[in-house]
């Protein structure tokens, strides 16, 4: 899948389930729970402990779903991540640096920003979307604010986000949200190994944000 194809996912989908968790030993369970909820995509974090062996592992045994590598700040994360199957790298920064590598290799790239002028300068260094990072720190009427003299760049929010303000954020005109910890993976689930649990959160909030119904 190249970039725009995998783009046009994302904007059909409208939500990228984003895992970070400090222990590897639950990410296949998890994974699969994600997979159980009928969701195309998932994204790594690099605070993961061994994610890019992950990938390859989960690659393997989810061959149909859409894994990126997050949390990505250099040149040489990203093409490992890459080798090793991820389909798109995600970058809590601007870091233009990564353009050529990502591109290079075919893959689809989110770079960071926050204020307007750092959102305009990751879509003109090359970013397939752009990433707004802290999401929760902004209201979701920005996203509307910003459409205007920008229509066409593509802005991702995450970080805190949840169900509701997911939802508010995909009413002002983001291409979709990412949700982690605290939406999607709660840490007592996940130690308590209740993956079910994972799995119908995840479907209702898929359902919920594809009708855009709180």
């Amino acid at each position: 899948m190249n970039a725009q194809e995998l783009k046009a996912l994302i904007k059909q989908e409208k939500l990228v389930p984003i895992l970070r968790i400090s222990d590897s030993e639950p990410v296949m369970d998890v994974t699969e729970a994600v997979v159980a909820a009928d969701a195309k995509i998932i994204e790594f974090t690099t605070t993961i402990p061994g994610a890019v062996s992950l990938i390859s592992r989960a690659k393997e045994r989810f061959p149909n779903l859409i894994i990126g590598l997050g949390t990505v700040y250099n040149k040489q994360d990203a093409a490992d991540g890459i080798k090793a199957g991820a389909d798109f790298i995600v970058s809590p920064i601007f870091n233009a640096e990564l353009v050529d590598t990502v591109k290079s290799l075919g893959k689809m790239l989110m770079l960071s920003g926050f204020t307007p002028t750092e959102i305009y300068n990751a879509w003109r260094a090359g970013a397939d979307i752009v990433k707004l990072f802290p999401a929760s720190e902004m209201a979701p009427s920005f996203i509307r604010e910003l459409r205007g003299p920008m229509p066409d760049v593509d802005i991702f929010p995450t970080g805190g986000l949840n169900l509701i303000s997911a939802i508010q954020f995909l009413a002002n005109g983001a291409i979709a949200v990412g949700m982690g910890t605290n939406s999607l993976f709660k840490p007592n689930w996940i130690q308590g190994k209740q993956y079910g649990e994972i799995t119908k959160n995840l479907r209702n909030a898929i359902s919920r944000i594809q009708k855009l119904s709180i």
